[in-house]
């Protein structure tokens, strides 16, 4: 996951990234201590009752987040039909029986050249993560589809489609799942990708490095080199993502090592965030631009990321 660790977040309005998890002592009021301390009995008294109406919002609150994901399940089917025509337009398949007022200007028709890769090149927090070598991969992608989760798990998952002529890997599609906390629309809870089938030669998330190793002896030996692939930023780390550390693994890892991790999930989430919330439904203005904030703009301020 080192290519999307290694760059910084954007700024701007973001969802909140996901939290590492930190060891407690086993008794919370051992860590926090008695939160209700300097409260009288009467007051005390209050507070419970309280939290016991918190427990009714709380059970109401996991069935409103059940029939939302249901209700965006629904509207994902109907906004499917609607993606199949714009898929048959940029790929020139549709003929079009309308010039929309565009004068002929003598090219010949045909599907416009790289849709998704410009569509999310094009958006401020995806493009920064998308390097050369992964827009020769991009230019074989053909659809981007999401959809909810529903039943026990909580979040979306990505499907991203590619051309069967794509000569860097054997699969026509991969999966990226965002499983999210149960009760809670924004918190991550784990995120799994396909495994990616390169072919020879074509892995753009690792590059070739000569390391020069001991040659033979005496002073006219040749220096002899061994040849390494490692990890390299790439785009394509998102379907190999990062594990939410345990509380016993985060006890063990450095501040750096921790801060390294939640940077990776962080924007691992953001991108996924951004291609199921913005590009997917604004492909097309994407693809041109338009939609793209300016300098020192961000995207968000214009339009609001929808619920989960």
């Amino acid at each position: 996951m080192q290519g999307i660790a290694a760059s910084a977040a954007p700024k701007g309005k973001q969802p909140p990234p996901p939290p590492v998890e930190e060891e407690y002592p086993e008794d919370e009021e051992e860590y926090m201590g008695d939160p209700m301390e300097e409260l009288t009995a009467t007051q005390r008294r209050r507070v419970l009752a309280m939290k016991d109406v918190q427990k009714q919002y709380d059970t109401l609150h996991r069935e409103y987040l059940a029939e939302l994901a249901q209700l965006q399940q629904t509207y994902i089917q109907k906004y499917a039909p609607l993606y199949d025509e714009r898929k048959e337009i940029f790929s020139g398949k549709k003929a079009l029986t309308d010039t929309y007022g565009v004068e002929d200007d003598g090219e010949p028709d045909g599907p416009l050249p790289d849709f998704w890769l410009n569509a999310l090149a094009n958006h401020n927090k995806i493009g920064q993560f998308i390097t050369e070598r992964d827009s020769e991969v991009l230019k074989y992608l053909e659809d981007i589809r999401s959809e909810v989760l529903l039943g026990e798990q909580h979040g979306f998952k990505l499907t991203f489609h590619f051309k069967a002529d794509n000569p860097h890997f054997t699969n026509t599609t991969l999966e990226k799942v965002y499983v999210l906390e149960p009760e809670d629309d924004v918190v991550p809870k784990h995120f799994t990708g396909t495994a990616i089938n390169w072919k020879p030669g074509r892995d753009v998330t690792v590059e070739e490095q000569k390391r020069r190793v001991k040659g033979g002896k005496g002073d006219k030996a040749k220096p002899a080199f061994k040849v390494e692939q490692v990890p390299c930023d790439s785009f394509f780390t998102i379907f190999d993502p990062p594990k939410v550390p345990s509380a016993e693994d985060a006890n063990t890892m450095s501040e750096e090592e921790l801060e390294e991790v939640e940077d990776a999930l962080s924007n691992d989430f953001e991108i996924g965030f951004a291609i199921k919330d913005q590009v997917i439904p604004r492909a097309v203005e994407w693809f041109t631009g338009e939609i793209a904030p300016l300098s020192g703009e961000d995207y968000d301020d214009e339009y609001e990321e929808e619920d989960y």
